[in-house]
């Protein structure tokens, strides 16, 4: 015989199965935060979860009051998640008291709200939540198919919010409708879903929902030992939890194992404690469960009329209820045990019943049927009307858009060919701009050298000969005059200084190690000269090789050399190292030195840095500057062969 109410949203209806006294205790705490909430959307939701706490305790009026006043005010606020979640909770308050239809209408209007095309996360869940709840009503209407239709076509929406935890539901919910329609070997992998998600995830009160509905199924299969053990874990949770509305089902599913296995006494103890529970948690659904255990229980004891009348309880609960597959199952069983008794009267009352019940039914079910069929005919001529004009109009679009696509197309080509003529000449302007540049910097560094080589001679063969000829001159008065000796003296050797200093500046300007011995001498005496007490200079050189063009060694040692300075002047180091080294035809330069370093971003417009940069340019190279408290680095590659240089 199956059971109502079979399928358990306890995740969707928002059931949490907890003791009276905590129930209160919520709606207290959400009581007081009602009085204080400042916004419409936070009332609606406030009183949407007192509507549900107070249908959880069985206050059916004071749960329909808070729904119709979240109803109201869902009217007058812009968001559609809150107008939705005001026909949710109210949609609950209708499904609890059976109320199927208006349940549906409830929970139909939030979905229609609801675009399950564009779903945040909150949405996505509460669209689920009212499909399965639809799904719950058809189930109790009678309507199984269709019920278990909507709930395997949440699947995919679940799938796409990635909601675990409705993933859960929905399959405990697949389970249970194909409990209830005694397609138990469907159910059976389903069930096992679930149980396994619960014991990974699920907190104590799923998981003895869970558990409970794994044992109900093994009763129906006969698989007596697995029930039992079902049955024991979900106890296990139920006593971490106390007092809980799941006891009662636990009781009458303990009675019915215990009948199964001829244990009437035990069977019998157990549906004493399950009525006993009613007296704390009467709800409906323990209600079927005590009386459905107690008309197994008779039954097997041989006493058809209790047992019969076991199942007249359920009965005239389910006609309240309008559960019309338990009000067949019942009338079923009433019949059975009539018979049974010999009391054929009745037992033909009752078939007479059952009759004319499943024709009401076959009727509803079959014009449920036929207005789905109806619906979906007018949709599909509205569809073909639709298509038809749509048919029309999508060739005059098709016509516009062809000629609107060809004029864009040749806008476009037009924008494009003028665009690629500008991109390349900027790109012609930007290369002779670049190769000027490069000739005025190479030639101005070309007119540089030759100045400062113009100079040094100058200095060097004129102005050095002259001083050094009346050095000589001023020596020879020294000797042959005694008296002024000592200041002609004195002037020579001073005038010696200045021929010695003007001799160091020709040499700078132009180095003669350069022109006769090649770079790598030059650098090493540029590192000499710098030879201080003060400072320290290290050169290292690798593969220096000689056949680098002269101008090209001109440029590397003007590059050194503005490093060395700007480091001996600036930096108030104590050590530079100095190193350089060859591979083909890149040429690398590193200049380290521990000085207090500089900000790059200010100094790095200076006249030697610039002079350094333009150099570097000049031979397509690059140069990386590290600078900070402990000193600065700074890294020079530069092409030194002509052929690789533009």
């Amino acid at each position: 015989m199956k059971r109502f109410l079979l399928i358990y949203f306890f995740y969707s209806c928002c059931a949490l199965t907890v003791a009276a006294q905590a129930y209160q205790q919520r709606i207290d705490s959400f009581q007081r935060l009602l009085t204080k909430a400042v916004s419409d959307t936070d009332r609606i939701r406030l009183m949407g979860e007192l509507s549900g706490n107070y249908m959880n305790m069985g206050k059916s009026a004071e749960a329909y009051d808070f729904g119709v006043r979240a109803l109201r005010l869902g009217r007058l606020v812009p968001y559609t998640y809150y107008k939705a979640l005001a026909h949710y909770r109210m949609g609950y308050v209708y499904l609890m008291q059976a109320v199927n239809d208006s349940a549906i209408a409830q929970y139909e209007s939030a979905r229609l709200l609801l675009s399950p095309d564009s779903l945040s996360p909150a949405a996505g869940s509460l669209y689920l939540k009212c499909n399965n709840n639809i799904a719950f009503a058809y189930a109790n209407d009678g309507y199984s198919e269709k019920a278990m239709e909507l709930i395997i076509g949440s699947l995919p929406l679940i799938l796409a919010l990635k909601d675990t935890f409705m993933y859960a539901a929905t399959v405990h919910n697949v389970a249970a409708g194909l409990t209830n329609t005694n397609e138990y070997t469907k159910a059976y992998p389903y069930s096992q879903e679930d149980l396994r998600y619960m014991q990974l995830k699920g907190r104590p009160e799923e998981i003895a929902e869970s558990f409970l509905s794994g044992a109900l199924l093994m009763l129906y299969m006969d698989s007596l030992d697995r029930g039992e053990r079902y049955l024991d874990t979900a106890a296990m949770h139920l006593k971490a939890l106390g007092a809980n509305v799941l006891w009662g089902r636990y009781y009458s599913y303990q009675s019915r194992y215990h009948t199964a296995k001829g244990r009437l006494e035990s069977a019998a103890i157990a549906c004493h404690k399950a009525f006993e529970e009613l007296k704390q948690f009467d709800r409906r659904t323990n209600q079927y469960d005590a009386y459905t255990a107690q008309k197994e229980l008779q039954e097997a004891r041989g006493d058809y009329r209790a047992a019969r009348a076991a199942a007249a309880k359920n009965y005239e609960m389910a006609l309240e209820d309008e559960a019309s597959s338990f009000v067949l199952s019942s009338l079923e069983a009433m019949a059975s045990y009539s018979r049974k008794t010999g009391d054929l009267r009745q037992a033909y009352d009752d078939l007479e019943k059952y009759v004319h019940f499943k024709d009401s039914i076959d009727k509803k079910q079959t014009a449920f049927k036929l207005k789905e069929m109806e619906a979906k005919l007018q949709a599909a001529r509205k569809e073909q009307q639709i298509a038809s004009l749509q048919g029309r109009a999508r060739l005059q679009r098709y016509l516009l858009w062809g000629v609107s696509i060809l004029l864009w197309l040749t806008v476009l080509f037009f924008l494009y060919v003028i665009r690629q003529r500008k991109i390349r000449m900027g790109q012609k302007i930007r290369v002779i701009e670049q190769a000027r540049q490069m000739e005025i910097t190479d030639a101005l560094l070309k007119g540089e050298e030759r100045e400062r080589t113009r100079l040094a001679r100058d200095l060097h063969d004129g102005l050095g000969g002259t001083l050094a000829g009346l050095k000589l001159h001023l020596g020879r008065m020294a000797q042959s005059s005694e008296t002024q000796q000592g200041a002609l003296r004195l002037a020579a050797e001073q005038l010696g200084t200045s021929v010695h200093e003007l001799r160091r500046i020709a040499r700078n300007m132009m180095p003669e190690s350069l022109l006769k011995l090649g770079l790598e001498p030059a650098l090493k005496d540029l590192c000499e000269n710098m030879l201080s007490p003060q400072l320290h200079v290290v050169f290292n050189a690798y593969n220096i090789r000689q056949d680098i063009p002269p101008r090209i060694q001109t440029m590397i040692y003007r590059i050194v050399q503005e490093l060395l300075h700007n480091a001996a002047r600036h930096s108030g180091a104590g050590k530079v190292l100095l190193q350089c080294s060859q591979e083909a035809a890149m040429f690398f330069i590193t200049v380290e030195d521990n000085g207090k370093g500089f900000n790059t971003g200010h100094h790095h417009k200076g006249i030697g840095l610039s002079s350094v940069r333009s150099r570097v340019e000049l031979l397509r190279g690059n140069m990386q500057i590290d600078s900070g408290e402990n000193g600065t680095i700074i890294n020079i590659e530069l092409y030194v062969t002509d052929s690789h240089r533009g």
